[in-house]
Parts: structure tokens; C-alpha cells; sequence
């Protein structure tokens, strides 16, 4: 799908209009590093140091080298949203990941290494990619009819193809959120988990093997489709996110809301008309 220039305009305006920041894209970076890399740290704390870059809660320097990786990648794909996605831009994405991936970031894999993955369903391990590949599959998602569905092909498409020697199910992920947070309400697509109970990731997994080995991929889909978008949060919201993370205390604090302190910001939010 060509970028004309009204769609280039209307990418501008949603990136004024929104506001994107690093930490609104926590819940990708959380459940990427979480289900794909073991990430350790807790939600809040992968909230707080993207926000601030506080290191509270980061046990482990793997951990820290994770979280530093996903949070370039994440400004990366902020600060392209006017850049045409093709293959040129997914190994940008890609290169981005210098502490936790591969040996050669931004390169493609090649036969003579045999990189692949392991599955419940037997090994995976696809033939190397061109950016002529790469661009077929690009244009074949890019064709779908909604951005919804565009990220989902593009998010199970890279990382089937494995085009890279290592960091492609996160590759995949940020490149999927690239056609989300571009449009004028943007959206982010998360990997499902929780984190009181494995199952939820196991399932995502089991299902994302079927796609590699089986080439099921409806399941995968379906189970994005039902548990994987989220909202753009406001501005307001943000804001009352960081200020309870500064202030726990007050998140049992149920406030009349006619009081003063939601009054304010209530007029502060909307203005009284006349």
C-alpha cells in the first residue's frame, strides 16, 4: 500500500494529535520481553523505567539490556510513523536490538548458520529471506482490509519467516504496531499474559508453533484478535497512570466526583461554554 501524500498528512496529524511517548507502548514492551525473552521484571516496574528510566525492580543485567533494546525499538517506530514499511524498514526495526539479539542486527540470516526454532510440532526453520521476499509478504499483509488485520499478518507473517538471526517474534511485534499507532486512534497489539499464571502465554505459544510447522495460523489470529488490541490511552489517563505510580497509596482512594480536586480537573479538561 503506497504512502500518498494524504496519508502522509493524516500519519502527521495523528502523531500530533496522539502524542505517542516510549512508555505508552509499556504493555508491547511487558508482554514481548515477558513471553519471548523471560523477562523477569514486573509490569510496573518495565512501565517506570521507560517512563523515567528508573532501574527499581531490574534484577539482572539480561534484563536491563532486554528492556533497553525494547525501549529503542519502541522510540524507533515512534519516531518513523511517516516511513514506508518494506523491507528496508523491518531491518531497521531489527537493527535496534544491539544488546539482547543478534550478532549481526539489521542482517539477514543465512542457510549456513541454520538458525532456527524449536517447537513442540518439530523444528522450524524456514528458507533465508531477500528483501525481495520480505516485500512480498509485507505487500500481502499491507493488502488485508483493516489495519487490525494488517498488523496481525504482518505480526504472524515476519515471525514465521524468521528473516533475521535472532529478535524476530519481537521484530514482527513492533513492526505489527507500526501500522497501528499510525492511524488517527491508535491501538497497540500485545502479547496475551499474565502475570499470575503461565497458561495464558502457553497457549500463545502452542498456537504460534502451529502457525510455524503446521501453517495453522488462524489460531494465533483468533486469539490476538480476542485478547491482543488495547486502547491508546489520553493524555489524562497517562498522567493519573504516573502519578498513582508515584503515589500507591492513593490507588484505593475512591474520590467523590463532584469534589474539588475532580471539579478542577474536570474544568481544566472542558472548560464551561458561554
Amino acid at each position: 500500500m503506497p504512502d500518498t501524500h494524504e496519508r502522509k498528512l493524516a500519519i502527521r496529524n495523528a502523531a500530533a494529535e496522539t502524542a505517542l511517548e516510549v512508555a505508552d507502548l509499556s504493555g508491547v514492551v511487558y508482554s514481548a520481553g515477558k513471553v519471548f525473552d523471560g523477562l523477569r521484571t514486573g509490569r510496573l516496574d518495565t512501565e517506570n523505567f521507560l517512563r523515567s528510566g528508573s532501574r527499581d525492580g531490574i534484577t539482572s543485567r539480561s534484563d536491563l539490556a532486554l528492556l533497553e533494546d525494547l525501549r529503542d525499538v519502541s522510540q524507533f517506530i515512534i519516531t518513523n510513523r511517516e516511513t514506508p514499511i518494506n523491507s528496508a524498514y523491518v531491518r531497521a526495526v531489527n537493527a535496534q536490538i544491539t544488546r539482547s539479539g543478534p550478532l549481526n542486527p539489521g542482517q539477514y540470516r543465512t542457510a549456513a548458520q541454520q538458525i532456527g526454532v524449536n517447537t513442540q510440532y518439530g523444528r522450524h526453520e524456514p528458507q533465508p529471506r531477500s528483501d525481495a521476499a520480505l516485500n512480498q509478504l509485507i505487500d500481502r499483509a499491507m493488502a488485508k482490509p483493516s489495519p487490525r488485520e494488517q498488523a496481525l499478518e504482518l505480526f504472524v507473517g515476519i515471525a514465521k519467516a524468521q528473516p533475521f538471526e535472532d529478535g524476530n517474534k519481537r521484530t514482527a511485534l513492533f513492526v505489527a504496531n507500526s501500522v497501528l499507532i499510525r492511524e488517527p486512534q491508535p491501538e497497540m497489539l500485545v502479547v496475551p499474559v499474565d502475570e499470575n499464571s503461565p497458561d495464558k502465554a502457553a497457549l500463545f505459544n502452542e498456537r504460534l508453533a502451529r502457525a510455524y510447522v503446521l501453517g495453522e495460523s488462524a489460531g494465533v489470529k483468533d486469539l490476538l484478535r480476542a485478547e491482543g488490541f488495547s486502547t491508546h490511552a489520553s493524555a489524562r489517563d497517562r498522567k493519573k497512570a504516573a502519578h498513582l505510580s508515584r503515589h500507591p497509596e492513593l490507588r484505593d482512594i475512591r474520590l467523590d466526583p463532584q469534589g474539588p480536586f475532580n471539579r478542577e480537573h474536570d474544568e481544566r479538561e472542558n472548560p464551561p461554554l458561554g
